[in-house]
């Protein structure tokens, strides 16, 4: 019986990934993450390159955030109004198993996608393939994704509505972007900005020493707070969605 847990749920995983690998999704994700490369600003003199992964990550995480609010949104919330997780949940599977199915295939996805197009910078810029803040870049974009996944998520729990909630959770994260700026306590914490900033700094500070782009030094403190707060959000947020999806919600 133990054995059929994990085939059920790797079954789960692939018919979600199907199901979000094709028209209109597999575009609307393609086509963002090349028009977020495409559009970042002129590259600067070839001894501050690099400088175009930050200011392409943060291009790029816009348009993340509004289509991961997009699907999310659509995977959880749209399927009350489907009816496709009542039929879903008639079958022999577990609600933790369609749950972490959906956000496991969803968030597999997008970072895919958004990581490959996001590489097009080596050839645009040009930067090397052994560039450490090219993979900084992609870390703090991952913990974007994670945080905007898990707050969806949420949102879609508790409105079950699609349009609220795409609209809910998108708001929330330009709001807290366009609130909070580099005097506020919480800028390297809610703002993508501040964690990009902070995050892409610091590790610049080690690796380029004599040619720092940010003229303000990033403190280790800094940096630790901007990783480690924003995953710890989003594992209690996904957590708690994941308990109330299970033994609470009530599925009409």
């Amino acid at each position: 019986m133990n054995k059929t847990k994990p085939k059920i749920f790797s079954r789960l995983l692939l018919w979600e990934l199907e199901g979000n690998l094709t028209p209109p999704f597999l575009s609307l994700i393609i086509a963002s993450a090349i028009i977020a490369v495409l559009s970042q600003q002129s590259p600067y003199p070839d001894q501050l390159s690099y400088v175009n992964l930050y200011f392409g990550a943060i291009n790029l995480t816009f348009f993340l955030t509004f289509v991961a609010c997009i699907l999310f949104s659509h995977s959880f919330a749209g399927s009350f109004g489907r009816g496709e997780l009542k039929r879903m949940l008639s079958y022999p599977v577990k609600r933790w198993q369609v749950f972490l199915s959906k956000v496991m295939a969803l968030n597999i996805i997008l970072f895919s996608i958004y990581a490959v197009v996001y590489a097009l910078n080596f050839y645009l810029n040009p930067i090397s393939l052994t560039e450490p803040l090219f993979y900084v870049s992609l870390f703090v974009i991952f913990l974007q994704l994670l945080m905007v996944s898990t707050v969806s998520v949420g949102v879609s729990m508790i409105t079950k509505s699609e349009l609220i909630s795409i609209f809910a959770t998108f708001l929330l994260f330009l709001g807290l972007d366009n609130a909070l700026d580099y005097t506020s306590i919480f800028y390297g914490v809610f703002s993508s900005e501040g964690r990009f900033r902070y995050i892409f700094g610091y590790f610049e500070q080690i690796t380029r020493i004599d040619s720092w782009f940010f003229v303000d030094p990033v403190t280790l403190e800094q940096v630790l707070v901007s990783m480690i707060v924003p995953f710890v959000i989003a594992v209690v947020v996904l957590l708690a969605s994941l308990i109330y999806f299970t033994r609470t919600l009530e599925v009409d």
